[in-house]
């Protein structure tokens, strides 16, 4: 052991750690021996304190938000997705049509089913609870639950009545070519560079998104900013096809989105018929990205969930290809409803979960006005008492870590105003364009980085001991060396004692077992050979 303690005095004496040559020095009295042997337990342990709160800081840091790039290219970015609804959702002379091949010649059947087809067209989130007072005030007829889906397809205007012209980046392209149909909460409408939009077997090759390798869908991007330099359609106003008894504004919604996003009707915009302007829609662009740093920390922590990291359940839900926290509402809004009424409205394509909401389900839908306005409020929060707050969803719906923001203004101007020929008001003109030719970028991060630890750890060390982590990886080269030397003595101590004890069993052998032996010690020479 005497060459072991030899060993750590010498490394002690030399070490380049604050106080610890004066803890072993021979000259030093005992009083000062102690005193150094303090100060560095004090130090130690006030270093593991940090080290733990440094720990802590680390394994729940909170995120910061920060500028990355105020000139980022257009070009990376994603075109948005517009999507138009109608307001009226059926063509009155197509309704018309349809109850006279029913019911000509039977006027109290034709006002019920009139009234019903009236209260299907209005059927959309939020207004349920109108719906439920019209039906009571309001003499109608049931329809048949599997049809209702089709007949609301049938008796919606088709692209063409709805869109005169439409055009992309200044050309002209047919509305049939670059426009989709649309499911939305609002009902059926069409949508121009959509993910979430039908898809059939006709569409035409670029019709925006263009389906690449592996059936990935590819939005249009644009690289351009201002007037004329985007999306731009002009709309039929279908004055004449409303309700007789219809007396809402007519016009249309408009919502701009991401292309992966369900439509949200609650950030649309109304464009009336009867006001005779064009409407010009301008999008500035930012896009939040997730630093890597955010993977160690769980979703609880970060308030936001990654992308690779959540998928949807419900294959056939509009929204499947996205995971923004609009769609999560949406979905949470269908299946309560589902559970509630047990059925679907017809503009979701959801088999699996049951049939159409029908005339029969407008009084459970308009019950659950309310509930599906709402989300359940934090109770550890004030501003909610008891009183206030309603009944709820039982939602769930985080927001992403990395998603594109599109933040929209909408002017309006006479048409006259226009560079291009004059149009009548059975005429909309809209435009939607890119405000700016940059977008910002921002990233999302932990406060407190695996950089941030290592400094904090290193800068406590060498204030505290004058350590660094050359001086760690000598104290394990000391450590390890010790006991490369307990373990040699060891096996010698082993080793000698064997040889001994081998020793003493050769001489007994010897002394008590001669006979033993297979050959003589001495052999006389002879000429024949001896046998024995």
């Amino acid at each position: 052991m005497a060459i072991i303690k030899t060993f750590w005095i010498n490394y002690c004496e030399n070490s380049s750690l604050h106080g610890l040559r004066y803890v072993v020095k021979s000259e030093a009295k005992p009083w000062e021996r102690l005193m150094w042997a303090a100060l560095m337990v004090v130090a130690i342990a006030t270093i593991i304190v940090n080290l733990f709160a440094s720990w802590e800081t680390f394994s729940y840091s909170s995120i910061q938000i920060i500028l990355d790039n105020p000139r980022y290219e257009l070009s990376k970015i994603d075109f948005p997705a517009i999507t138009i609804c109608s307001i009226n959702k059926i063509l009155y002379s197509k309704a018309k049509k349809l109850i006279l091949n029913k019911y000509k010649d039977d006027p109290e059947q034709w006002k019920k089913y009139e009234n019903s087809l009236y209260a299907m067209g209005m059927l959309q989130y939020p207004h349920y609870k109108d719906l439920s007072i019209f039906v009571k005030n309001n003499p109608v007829i049931d329809l048949p639950l599997e049809n209702i889906s089709n007949i609301m397809l049938n008796l919606m205007p088709t692209v063409d009545q709805m869109f005169n012209k439409c055009f992309w980046r200044g050309y002209r392209y047919n509305c049939s070519d670059i426009i989709r149909l649309q499911r939305t909460e609002e009902g059926f409408c069409y949508s121009f560079n959509s993910k979430t939009s039908e898809r059939t077997a006709n569409d035409s090759k670029f019709n925006p998104p263009i389906a690449g390798l592996n059936d990935i869908l590819i939005p249009l991007r644009n690289n351009a900013a201002g007037k004329m330099t985007g999306f731009e359609v002009i709309l039929n106003s279908l004055i004449t096809e409303y309700f007789p008894i219809d007396r809402r504004y007519k016009g249309f919604n408009i919502m701009i989105h991401t292309p992966e996003d369900f439509p949200d009707i609650s950030s649309s915009y109304k464009i009336y018929s009867d006001l005779n302007q064009s409407s010009r829609i301008s999008v500035s662009v930012k896009t939040i990205r997730a630093d890597s740093s955010l993977h160690r920390l769980s979703e609880e922590d970060r308030k936001c969930f990654l992308h690779q990291k959540r998928t949807m359940h419900h294959k056939n839900f509009p929204s499947r290809r996205s995971n923004a926290e609009n769609n999560c509402y949406s979905k949470c809004r269908l299946l309560t409803t589902y559970k509630r009424c047990n059925c679907v409205p017809y503009y979701f394509n959801v088999n699996k979960l049951g049939h159409c909401c029908g005339i029969e389900h407008l009084q459970c839908l308009g019950e659950m006005d309310v509930l599906q306005r709402n989300v359940q409020a934090p109770e550890d929060q004030p501003g909610f008492p008891k009183w206030s707050v309603p009944v709820f969803m039982n939602c769930s719906c985080p927001h992403s870590c990395s998603f594109v923001g599109y933040t929209t203004e909408m002017r309006h101007f006479p048409k006259d105003t226009m560079a291009v020929t004059q149009l009548s008001h059975d005429f909309i003109p809209v435009e939607v364009y890119y405000k700016e030719r940059f977008a910002i970028s921002y990233q999302r991060s932990t406060k407190y980085t695996t950089q941030d630890l290592l400094t904090s750890i290193g800068g406590m060390a060498s204030l505290f001991l004058g350590c660094s982590l050359v001086s760690m990886v000598e104290i394990i080269y000391v450590v390890y060396k010790s006991l490369m030397m307990l373990k040699h003595k060891y096996f010698k101590v082993l080793s000698d004692s064997k040889q001994l004890q081998q020793q003493q069993k050769l001489v007994l052998y010897r002394r008590y077992n001669t006979y033993r032996f297979c050959r003589p010690l001495y052999i006389p020479p002879s000429d024949s050979p001896r046998r024995y």
